[in-house]
């Protein structure tokens, strides 16, 4: 009974992973297809906001030791969807299924043997009959597949598949092969808006970690043509406009960035990029209670970001909403937890410690000054956007009278 499982929308909202489909192909180099359509799936879920969803990066991170039920206990997840997926030629044949956590009971599951060109009709049988299994038969607004299709073009989907898969390898060599698909991917269809904002993304991961080397102000140029051109495209990608509000957040531009957050957040209201993004700036802007809330969620269902080796840049998210937020005693809670500090999580940290009068400048405090501490904190707490000048005066008398 497909509807048996509605009484989840009476108290509480079905927590699911998308688990790494198999890729039963003969052909190794095909892992690209069978990942590529199970973050599509991903992302189709994560447009519904009846549910919570892992993120693709957590929901991969399974090791192959450990039981997918163990792995979705410890994340409290209620049901997971797994499956394989092997192609042939231009031919794919997908077996999916839906299960209960923790008692493992498969509730749905199908089987389909298309061509790649009906790939979307068949995310978007998956993702209806998902829906229907755990919510009953809802209307639900967000299931308009065919308004989000990438492109028509076969080709440049496969290439930006391709693109997104080395994007995710964070590496330098992944980073130059990511940005040569979806170039590809807008030479073989020159209206794929999902391709340009995924170059933008590209750039900007490049220029950030030290992949990209030459003339930043040219690659910051090709960063912007590429959003400009998603945006002509299609000013409703959830892609382009999360990235809009990260660069109006960079230039300062608060309002700008809190519109594009929202429009991105308005679409897929569980992608933890967004989560965080526009959670950062409704701290900035004074609505700190629901930008916790955000960073919260972005924790829970991606605590360990792409790239990243544990959960400090998720707290460090947090620790500056709490500072926003005025509750140095959830700061001190916070700063804890991270591993490893940077000067600006740190100097949060011993702000909210002096306002809890527990600041103790001993040998180790004095240690990690000299860590922390920028040639010129000024600089420093101009990169923490603070958008009150009031609060940016009284976090820069503190660092002085660190001094």
């Amino acid at each position: 009974n497909f509807t048996s499982k509605s009484n989840f929308k009476n108290n509480k909202k079905p927590k699911l992973a998308v688990l790494q489909f198999a890729n039963t192909s003969n052909d190794d180099d095909s892992g690209y297809l069978a990942d590529g359509i199970v973050e599509d799936l991903i992302t189709e879920f994560s447009m519904i906001k009846e549910f919570d969803v892992l993120s693709r990066q957590t929901a991969f991170d399974i090791k192959k030791e450990q039981k997918a039920i163990d792995f979705a206990v410890s994340h409290n997840v209620d049901f997971i969807i797994s499956g394989g997926i092997r192609s042939s030629g231009k031919r794919v044949r997908i077996t999916i299924e839906l299960s209960e956590v923790p008692n493992g009971n498969i509730i749905w599951s199908n089987k389909y043997d298309r061509v790649l060109e009906d790939i979307f009709d068949v995310q978007d049988e998956i993702v209806r009959k998902i829906t229907i299994a755990l919510l009953g038969n809802l209307e639900i607004s967000s299931l308009q597949r065919s308004k989000r299709k990438p492109t028509e073009n076969m080709t440049s989907y496969e290439l930006l598949l391709r693109g997104k898969e080395q994007h995710h390898k964070v590496t330098k060599e992944a980073n130059s092969l990511a940005l040569d698909f979806f170039d590809k991917a807008t030479e073989a269809d020159s209206s794929n808006a999902q391709a340009y904002a995924w170059k933008a993304c590209t750039i900007g991961q490049g220029l950030g970690r030290g992949y990209l080397q030459g003339d930043f102000n040219k690659l910051w140029g090709d960063a912007m043509e590429a959003l400009k051109k998603a945006q002509d495209l299609n000013e409703n990608d959830f892609e382009l406009n999360r990235l809009l509000s990260a660069v109006h957040l960079s230039n300062h531009s608060y309002d700008l960035a809190e519109e594009h957050g929202r429009k991105a957040h308005s679409i897929n209201p569980n992608d933890p990029r967004i989560l965080s993004g526009y959670g950062e700036v409704l701290v900035r802007n004074g609505s700190t209670k629901e930008g916790i809330k955000l960073l919260n969620k972005a924790l829970e269902l991606d605590p360990i970001p792409l790239g990243q080796s544990n959960s400090d840049n998720r707290f460090k998210d947090l620790l500056l909403g709490y500072f926003f937020d005025r509750d140095f005693e959830k700061c001190n809670e916070i700063g804890m937890k991270i591993d490893s500090h940077d000067s600006k999580s740190w100097l949060l940290f011993m702000f909210a410690k002096h306002e809890l009068d527990s600041l103790d400048k001993n040998e180790l405090f004095k240690s990690e000054y000299e860590k922390y501490s920028p040639d010129n904190w000024k600089s420093a707490i101009d990169r923490f956007h603070i958008p009150d000048e009031g609060i940016k005066e009284e976090i820069e008398n503190f660092a002085d009278s660190l001094i």
